[in-house]
């Protein structure tokens, strides 16, 4: 789907560098939007184009399951986290607005402002930094 920015940095035609993690099934890529006290935010994508949960086959669930797990622990190492929080979001209802399966890996901390503070857009060259940060614990 060449209209669907996933699926475009899925082809390695959209900011390469910036995914920190890739196998046949999945990549793992630094997110565009950040909040300034939970840098490290991550994206576990499919490279098949599913529009949301509801249409994931069977055969990515343990392929994401697994990137999901080594993007949380490589985020809670890289960025020393107390935690890390998944979200998946469904259909615009329920706030999706890329509608290609994806899921945000966010590391928090005790008592950090997460649910009160914004996200920013983070330029390239930072979220290239993050990417290199966890670079070094994704396996």
């Amino acid at each position: 789907m060449n209209d669907c920015i996933f699926c475009r940095i899925a082809s390695g035609s959209v900011d390469p560098d910036l995914t920190v993690y890739e196998d046949a099934h999945v990549f793992i890529q630094i997110s565009l939007h950040q909040k300034t006290g939970n840098r490290g935010h991550l994206l576990v994508i499919p490279k098949q184009h599913v529009a949301n949960l509801f249409e994931s086959p069977d055969e990515l669930d343990a392929p994401l399951f697994s990137a999901i797990r080594r993007a949380s622990t490589a985020v809670k190492k890289a960025f020393a986290a107390d935690g890390i929080q998944i979200r998946q979001n469904n259909e615009a209802a329920a706030g999706q607005d890329v509608f290609h399966l994806h899921f945000h890996v966010i590391p928090r901390y005790h008592e950090d402002a997460f649910d009160r503070s914004h996200y920013e857009l983070v330029p390239e060259e930072d979220r290239r930094n993050l990417a290199d940060r966890i670079n070094g614990h994704i396996h």
